[in-house]
Order: C-alpha cells, then sequence, then structure tokens
C-alpha cells in the first residue's frame, strides 16, 4: 500500500524588480480544489518581508505547508519588447507599455523540491 503523501514546507520568493521600460512582476498561486488561488491566501503562511535592494522595487519570502504532489503555477510579468511605430501613432494612444506574461506550473516534489510540468 503506498504511504499517503506527507506535509512539505515550500519557500517561494515574490516580488517587483526593475527591468527595462519598467518593472518585472513575479507572483506565486497554488491550486486549492478546481482554483488558483494567491499563496497568501494558503491556510497557515508565513511570509517575510524582504530587505530591498539595488533594482528591487520590493520582494517578499512565503512559506507554506503542503503535499506532495500539490500544484504550484509562477506567474512573471515584464514589459513587452519595444515595437516602433510612426509619429502619428502616439498622437491616436497613449504610449502605454504592453505587458507579456510568462506561466509556469509546478509539482512539488517528494522532498519539497519544485518539479517544472509546463
Amino acid at each position: 500500500m503506498p504511504a499517503a503523501p506527507r506535509p512539505l514546507t515550500v519557500e517561494l520568493v515574490e516580488g517587483e524588480y526593475i527591468a527595462p521600460r519598467g518593472t518585472r512582476k513575479v507572483t506565486w498561486l497554488v491550486k486549492l480544489n478546481d482554483a488558483w488561488v494567491h499563496v497568501r491566501e494558503w491556510p497557515g503562511v508565513e511570509v517575510e518581508r524582504c530587505e530591498a535592494k539595488s533594482g528591487v522595487v520590493w520582494e517578499s519570502r512565503t512559506r507554506l505547508v503542503v503535499l506532495a504532489g500539490q500544484l504550484l503555477e509562477r506567474v512573471e510579468s515584464r514589459p513587452a519588447p519595444y515595437q516602433a511605430r510612426d509619429a502619428l501613432d502616439y498622437l491616436k494612444r497613449p504610449p502605454d507599455v504592453a505587458r507579456r506574461v510568462l506561466r509556469q506550473e509546478f509539482r512539488v516534489g517528494n522532498r519539497g523540491d519544485l518539479l517544472r510540468t509546463s
């Protein structure tokens, strides 16, 4: 009979960092039933605010206890590459910086390490 998954402590780092053309934001989500929720909403979570260094707007370290096999998703939002536009385009609409969002899914391994699934 296979052993039941054991609780493991996972440490994740979130933050906002200076990047070309704006900021890069990293957040983590955890699968709770059928929905993805922010890691801070997980029961028994510990959040530690880190000291901001050069190039860091804010950073926090989050520790949560999950079972092996738990799904986590890392979401990184960064400014999209520059797209050349002609001079009149700037008059038609504001020069908002488009964002590129990258999502990576992980599964918690038997030792508490994160294994990439997608």
